[in-house]
């Protein structure tokens, strides 16, 4: 009797985790059965995909709404989110006390890349230039690492002299704060506001006046426009068209919680003004929140304050934050709304900020009496300043930006102050012009620095007749600081037209 001939072949599928050998009389036989169960196990995979695929978009949805839950209440808890926090400026976190990073450089080290052999009295009483050769590579060590020690010691010192400066920065700004000096106060109280934590999405933007004859705080708050804040408060999985839906508030809801999260930011504000004030400089603070929305008959952006409340020290002080309900205590505290603030009607502001600077005053025209050829080392000192704004005026003019001139003085440190709008590349720039008829000294840069963080400047520009060493560039490198020679400052008038020039008198090159 004749053998049958069995042919088979093993299908798997690895999504089901399954496999089976498929057997037959034929190849085809074999193939058909293959397909079948392929097919079959295709239909399997394809429910159990779908099943997997709803089951991923439900833990998805859960997770989505955890996430908005958390988010919703971090904005309902802004007030008692502050009230655990110490908001006092934490004077010591200010300093820099990081050490030298650098590794001394070591002399065995440098002996075993030269390949300096070790003394040998045998060996080099047999071979006399082995201790010749010997004692030319300890030589040689030692130069190389004389000059590394030197090198060393000398970043050393430069960064423990830029380290020693910068605290002497802090050191001196704790001071004018402690005394009640305007300038320091109102730095402080930026710092102590810009270190507040909110929400990440949330733009953070204002300003402070302190009067001190008054012992007042202005603050100045960009508050969040309705379009800022959330509104969806879940998710849900829809099982019909299997697919993530949102669940917002309803308008009633996000009406109250749009006030609500308001009151919270102006009556955040002054509780920290207060705390962080140790020395109790301020007596009373005047909150005025404003946002930023469109004008319907311009289509230009505006500015509308919404919220306005004045505060005394004693009178907040008699507040339990943690047990009130914002709205009500606004209203205590006698606060200027117009209805509802998700409305964004505007109120005039309790106190206004004093938006002029004292240290502006009227510029000259100096440029148009510039003869040509004119030595700028010859020109008075005030008219240099007048020439350096008036120059810059110039150059930023084709952005929308505004150049005011400083009247001196020592307070201050700034020449010229430049205003560009431009929402990227713009801010505030602080420009000194300094006439040197040599080497600037590395103080002017650190100057310079100091009056671009009290005044929270975005950009610092130093202009000098003179020119600048490798300190004050290495200063400079990552700081946003532009220094302009006196080569350069050349060049950039000859661009305008004006054709001078630093002719220095050598008997009084030195004397500056």
């Amino acid at each position: 009797m004749a053998r049958r001939t069995i042919y088979q072949t093993t299908v798997s599928n690895a999504v089901l985790g399954r496999t089976q050998v498929v057997r037959g009389e034929s190849p085809e036989e074999v193939l058909r059965k293959a397909a079948a169960l392929e097919a079959k196990w295709a239909q399997e995979e394809a429910r159990l995909r779908e099943r997997q695929a709803i089951a991923d978009l439900r833990a998805q949805a859960e997770k989505m709404s955890e996430e908005a839950v958390a988010k919703i209440a971090e904005y309902r808890s802004l007030l008692k989110a502050t009230l655990l926090i110490d908001d006092r400026l934490d004077w010591e976190s200010l300093y820099d006390r990081s050490p030298f990073k650098k590794a001394p450089p070591s002399e065995a080290a440098i002996r075993q890349q030269l390949g300096v052999p070790p003394e040998s009295r045998f060996i080099e009483a047999l071979w006399a230039k082995r201790r010749e050769r010997r004692l030319q590579l300890e030589q040689e060590a030692k130069r190389v690492y004389e000059k590394h020690l030197q090198q060393y010691e000398k970043e050393k010192k430069r960064f423990e002299e830029k380290q020693a400066t910068y605290n002497a920065q802090v050191d001196e700004f704790r001071r004018s704060f402690e005394a009640g000096e305007q300038q320091a106060v109102e730095r402080y109280i930026r710092h102590v506001l810009d270190r507040s934590r909110y929400p990440s999405e949330l733009v953070r933007e204002f300003e402070v006046e302190y009067r001190p004859d008054e012992k007042l705080l202005i603050v100045d708050y960009r508050l969040p426009s309705p379009g800022d804040l959330p509104r969806v408060t879940r998710y849900r999985f829809n099982a019909t068209r299997k697919t993530i839906e949102e669940v917002e508030m309803t308008q009633k809801e996000f009406k109250a919680f749009y006030d609500d999260v308001v009151y919270q930011i102006t009556l955040r504000t002054i509780h920290e003004v207060l705390e962080s004030d140790y020395p109790q400089h301020i007596h009373s603070v005047v909150f005025n929140g404003w946002v930023q929305v469109i004008d319907p008959a311009t289509g230009h952006d505006v500015v509308r304050y919404i919220i306005s409340v004045q505060a005394d020290r004693e009178q907040f002080a008699r507040i339990d934050l943690a047990r009130i309900e914002p709205k009500a205590t606004v209203r205590a505290l006698k606060g200027l709304v117009a209805g509802s603030l998700l409305d964004l009607s505007p109120v005039r502001p309790i106190i206004e900020m004093n938006r002029e600077d004292p240290r502006f005053i009227e510029a000259r025209d100096v440029l148009e009496g510039l003869e040509t050829g004119a030595n700028l080392l010859e020109m008075p000192w005030d008219d240099f300043e007048h020439l350096v704004r008036q120059l810059f005026e110039r150059l930023f003019a084709q952005h929308g930006a505004e150049v005011q001139i400083t009247r001196a003085s020592r307070d201050y440190g700034v020449d010229a102050i430049v205003f560009d709008p431009d929402p990227l590349r713009g801010g505030k720039f602080l420009i000194q012009a300094k006439r040197y008829s040599g080497l600037v000294p590395t103080a002017a840069v650190r100057e310079l620095y100091g009056a671009m963080m009290n005044e929270r400047a975005s950009r610092g520009i130093l202009v000098t007749t003179g020119y600048f060493g490798k300190d004050s560039y290495e200063f400079a490198h990552d700081k946003p600081i532009s220094l302009i020679d006196g080569s350069n400052l050349v060049y950039l008038l000859q661009e305008q037209g004006y054709r001078v020039r630093i002719a220095y008198n050598s008997e009084k090159r030195s004397a500056f």
